[in-house]
């Protein structure tokens, strides 16, 4: 009777302790016969409903990696781009218009050179642009020299060239010349050059282009304001 009652009753408790782990495993538990159980053996499946990664979560998958740019910069950098400036832009420091003269001062020649004279040198000015401080920078990049008789002449953007056109008909004419400036902004790093080039056109120079004859006279014309030629 004995070993009946306990055959009947590590069975039941065998039954009852059947003891399913969250993880749907089953552990099996036996009882000896001081009543204490001890864990002798047991089958641990994993579900996949509870699986988890290092962040606690379930079902939770790794992050795929950043996408940080070409120079791996993410949240610990702030990539300030600087904007692009054009001629308009700058257009607003822009040097003054230089000065056109010639040699000899207002007065040519038919058949002989006169020369002209355009001082042009480098310019920076500072300012504001895009709400930034901005150091504007203009050198000469070449000068057209109109004559006034419908020639042109190019010229480097030199100090003073010398640039000497030759009158074909006299006449009185006005000459003109345009800078081509070439630009370039500094916004605090370093210069960068401005795409075009900005033409500043200089005022209006006169030049009276007489002839010369040669006339044989005895005297000067001061002396016969109306003798031959005079």
């Amino acid at each position: 009777m004995l070993i009946a009652m306990f055959l009947i009753s590590a069975a039941t408790m065998l039954s009852a302790g059947d003891a399913h782990d969250p993880v749907g495993g089953t552990s099996f538990w036996q009882s000896n016969n001081d009543g204490r159980t001890v864990d002798v053996g047991g089958s641990t499946t994993t579900d996949a409903r509870f699986q988890t990664s290092d962040s606690g979560s379930p079902n939770a998958k790794p992050a795929p990696p950043r996408d940080c740019g070409a120079l791996n910069r993410c949240d610990d950098f702030t990539v300030s781009l600087l904007p692009q400036a054009t001629i308009a832009d700058v257009a607003s420091f822009a040097p003054q218009p230089s000065t056109l003269a010639a040699e000899p001062a207002g007065y040519g020649i038919v058949g002989l050179p006169v020369t002209f004279l355009i001082g042009a040198s480098q310019h920076s000015a500072a300012g504001t642009l895009f709400d930034l401080p901005v150091t504007v920078r203009f050198t000469p990049d070449d000068i057209v020299i109109a004559p006034g008789d419908g020639a042109t002449l190019t010229v480097e953007g030199t100090a003073r060239p010398p640039a000497s056109h030759t009158y074909r008909s006299r006449g009185g004419y006005v000459a003109t010349a345009t800078v081509r400036y070439r630009a370039e902004v500094d916004f605090g790093r370093g210069w960068r050059p401005v795409p075009g080039t900005l033409d500043v056109p200089t005022a209006g120079y006169a030049i009276e282009v007489l002839e010369a004859r040669g006339t044989l006279v005895d005297r000067v014309c001061t002396e016969p304001p109306s003798g031959p030629g005079c």
